[in-house]
């Protein structure tokens, strides 16, 4: 196997170092009020909801809670009801994924996020042979040692931090997999680098990059790269015209896993009786990752272009027009669930659109689902393998607007009872 560029090669000894470095970036970037907006904002969206399913308003309401000057604001529609968003997601033909083309184009070129219908799916077909369920299922051992491996960890030294220590280099390290990286890749330098929080001088990364694609047996036979190098699709392209496609696999692999995986342990850790449901039944599982996807799904919102003069749920929405899907508002919507604030593993199981729906249906949902399944099981193996309370967690809970996760979720030993 090729060498991987210079640049980008931590060893063996120092991948985890890089991506400490990487999850601190995340972290500075989180502090940031603008983009996490501190606090709950599920209360404002009941409010939207009851006065409406879609409603005019800004990009920067919308996504960042605030208002500016009307001469600077980006209108918006802001679809907030379950239907409504469901509707506008299956409908490619009238509300169109290229409304990315301002936001994430212009951070790392055209991917097969801003495309649409045929260019859409020639895309997904492809990479439907790394992400589906077989696939998935095949990296359950690596999955479940990283887990185990990494909140072993942290119970060793008697607590740490567990989005820092353990959701974050247990997505970054199982999406850097799947893709196919060369061992010893500095993923945590690449994962910055695609999600636009490094700064690439000179674009010294974006070369090296490149370089790896333009060098098939570089990438582990099989990866998500290695399926896309071997199609010879001139609708897909080759080499150093996939980079943006490896961006956007490395920032949508990473980031809302990370985060959901996160609100998996404070759900879990929080309410002893979901572990003592998995002690009991260890199949209800997906019911608990699940409900949890619901109850705080980790990116608020997506964005749609309007194609054609249309009317959603009352209000005419025209040709050109911005649309922002509230999938956070969506996922709690009172005429679907019943006390939708609450996390409930045990309630009647409806599907939610934490992971969309329609031709845009995340295609990671099978990845997801197995990191899923083996955090709880390794938490409660590590952690709660049974109801004396081991651990005190201090965490702040899932905050943020538009990403929404605990920032921290610190264990420590529980102290003896005297």
């Amino acid at each position: 196997m090729t060498t991987v560029p210079t640049l980008l090669d931590a060893g063996p000894d120092s991948v985890q170092e890089d991506i400490a470095e990487a999850y601190a970036l995340v972290r500075a970037f989180d502090g940031d009020a603008t983009w996490s907006a501190a606090g709950d904002p599920h209360a404002e969206f009941a409010e939207l909801r009851r006065r409406g399913a879609v409603q005019r308003s800004t990009l920067e309401r919308v996504m960042a809670g605030v208002d500016v000057p009307e001469e600077t604001a980006t209108l918006v529609w802001h679809v907030v009801s379950f239907a409504a968003a469901e509707a506008v997601l299956r409908d490619e033909d009238t509300f169109s994924s290229s409304a990315y083309d301002e936001s994430m184009g212009r951070l790392i070129g055209r991917s097969f996020l801003q495309m649409d219908h045929q260019e859409h799916r020639i895309w997904r077909n492809v990479l439907h042979g790394g992400f589906n369920r077989q696939a998935a299922l095949a990296l359950r051992n690596a999955v479940r040692s990283d887990t185990a491996a990494a909140l072993n960890a942290v119970a060793a030294r008697g607590g740490g931090d567990l989005v820092a220590e353990v959701a974050f280099p247990v997505a970054l390290t199982t999406i850097a997999r799947m893709i196919g990286f060369p061992p010893g890749t500095r993923i945590g330098t690449l994962y910055t680098w695609a999600v636009g929080l490094l700064d690439d001088t000179g674009g010294r990364i974006s070369t090296a990059v490149e370089e790896l694609l333009d060098t098939p047996s570089a990438w582990v036979p099989g990866g998500l790269v290695d399926l896309l190098l071997g199609t010879e699709s001139p609708e897909i392209g080759s080499g150093p015209q996939l980079l943006p496609a490896v961006r956007l696999l490395l920032s949508t692999g990473t980031e809302p896993p990370f985060r959901s995986l996160a609100t998996l342990m404070y759900a879990t850790l929080t309410d002893r009786s979901v572990a003592d449901l998995l002690r009991t039944d260890p199949s209800a599982a997906s019911s608990v990752f699940q409900e949890c996807w619901r109850w705080e799904c980790p990116l608020t919102w997506v964005l749609r272009r309007c194609t054609t003069d249309t009317v959603l749920s009352g209000q005419a929405i025209r040709r050109g027009d911005l649309v922002c899907v509230n999938l956070a508002s969506a996922n709690r919507d009172e005429t679907r669930w019943s006390h939708p604030e609450r996390f409930d593993p045990r309630r009647e199981p409806l599907p939610s659109l934490a992971m969309g729906t329609g031709p845009h249906t995340c295609l990671g949902r099978h990845l997801a689902a197995l990191e899923a399944d083996q955090m709880l099981s390794a938490l409660i193996d590590v952690l709660l393998p049974d109801r004396s309370p081991g651990w005190v967690l201090d965490s702040d809970g899932p905050i943020g607007r538009g990403f929404r996760s605990p920032s921290r979720l610190d264990v420590r030993v529980a102290p003896s009872p005297r």
